[in-house]
């Protein structure tokens, strides 16, 4: 049995007639489809966890963000096919396999970090391919496998970068157990310290009535800031200890949409960063794609968010370019191709003021030559 759908966009070959040239690397040249390879549609694969108990939800929303982005624009030269797996990496490095066995001649997906890892480990990839996570080591990928995703390490990364041009030289960065808590912790600080003379160190969270007074004391001065490696609740709860008048950092995880005012409030003067399509609704991108009412979290727009702007990643990739060439104006941040094999978004600047959001007109920090 077929494991997927088929979405029809336009006419096979209908901009490029019968041969299909790919972004390359300076250094490599495309080849054409050949139709002597087995079997014969060419087409482009979407290779999401649509099965996936724990990832479906999110995947589905994934889909219909890159579906929703196939409305608008100049047509495809090629059909797009759905293929299903579920969040075993084994399953999807087979219907990788079944895709590209299938005709495919460019793959998007897949969507998990695990997946993505087990299809990057391969040997044998042999088409384009657009991941929509990331690895631990990005150094080691194959050719023509690129990434591009929401990562919140890049995101720590870039705040850290932002923050390198305030007058404070000391961060206090502040985080939990959590893995991806660490992973912020370890971003914003390997960046933070990049620059000379910048220093950081690191203090635990806790709910402790005491350990929250000693923050207080903590964050108390003028040579330093503060970075948040904290979801949006736990950073409620911390902000009212911390001096009001040190500069306080944190992701987009702090942010949990502009209509919770009571909550927004409790961030008072929290710098933070997150996609246009949340927080910018004016911007011409974001005011090109409808939304959806299938999303019910800010983290569900942003995987939607996330659907748009890799159709529209795909679309430059399978121009006649050089990869380096390609950057672009996305519903999740500005676009941009980093060597090795990475697409980084640059993400928009707010601050949280008396509930609501203002955005900060800081220039684009660019992330450049980011190994996150």
């Amino acid at each position: 049995m077929q494991r997927f759908l088929t979405i029809v966009l336009a006419l096979i070959f209908a901009l490029y007639g019968s041969q299909m040239a790919m972004a390359t690397h300076p250094e490599e040249h495309s080849e054409p489809y050949s139709a002597s390879e087995p079997p014969l549609v060419p087409h482009i694969a979407l290779l999401l966890p649509l099965e996936s108990p724990a990832f479906g939800v999110a995947a589905n929303i994934v889909k219909d963000g890159f579906v929703a982005a196939t409305m608008r624009g100049q047509p495809l030269p090629l059909i797009i096919r759905i293929y299903s797996t579920t969040d075993d990496p084994l399953d999807t490095l087979v219907t990788y396999y079944e895709a590209v066995t299938a005709g495919a001649v460019f793959v998007v997906g897949p969507l998990t970090r695990d997946g993505v890892s087990a299809t990057a480990s391969s040997s044998q990839l042999k088409v384009p391919t657009l991941a929509l996570n990331t690895v631990d080591n990005t150094a080691t990928l194959p050719p023509k496998f690129y990434l591009f995703g929401l990562q919140m390490e890049t995101e720590a990364s870039q705040i850290a970068k932002w923050a390198q041009n305030s007058d404070r030289n000391h961060a206090i960065v502040i985080s939990d157990d959590g893995p991806l808590s660490k992973r912020l912790q370890n971003a914003f600080i390997q960046r933070w310290q990049s620059e000379e003379g910048k220093t950081a160190e690191s203090f635990r969270y806790s709910e402790d009535p005491a350990r929250l007074q000693q923050f207080r004391n903590l964050t108390a001065g003028n040579n330093h800031l503060v970075f948040l490696a904290l979801d949006s609740a736990k950073s409620r709860v911390l902000r009212t200890y911390l001096d009001p008048d040190v500069p306080v950092y944190a992701t987009s995880q702090i942010f949990t949409g502009a209509n919770n005012f009571l909550l927004n409030n409790d961030l008072n003067g929290i710098q933070f960063l997150d996609m246009p399509w949340l927080i910018q609704p004016d911007h011409p991108a974001v005011m090109a794609y409808r939304h959806t009412d299938k999303a019910q979290s800010p983290d569900m727009e942003r995987l939607y968010a996330l659907g748009i702007d890799a159709f529209r990643l795909m679309t430059y990739l399978l121009q006649p370019q050089s990869v380096e060439e390609i950057s672009f104006d996305g519903v999740t941040g500005y676009i941009h191709f980093a060597p090795p094999n990475q697409f980084v978004r640059e993400a928009v600047s707010a601050q949280f003021e008396q509930g609501k959001i203002q955005l900060l007109d800081v220039q684009k920090n660019s992330i450049e030559n980011e190994g996150q």
